[in-house]
């Protein structure tokens, strides 16, 4: 089994470039990984399509 390592706020790429202004070292909802010196986007869920609705209904109807 292997141990996950918890992320700290001394891994965050806001603390490493000085621009955090919390106190503490519990990671905040803003946490992003200091990743090669550059500021990576936060993950984001899988978009699914769906299928759009008639407009014809809509448009007879007004």
């Amino acid at each position: 089994m292997s141990k996950l390592a918890k992320a700290s706020c001394n891994d965050c790429y806001f603390r490493r470039a000085g621009l955090c202004a919390l106190p503490g070292d519990v990671p905040c909802p803003t946490f992003r990984a200091a990743t090669g010196g550059h500021l990576a986007p936060p993950p984001q869920p899988r978009l699914v399509l769906r299928p759009a609705p008639p407009l014809a209904a809509a448009t007879a109807a007004a």
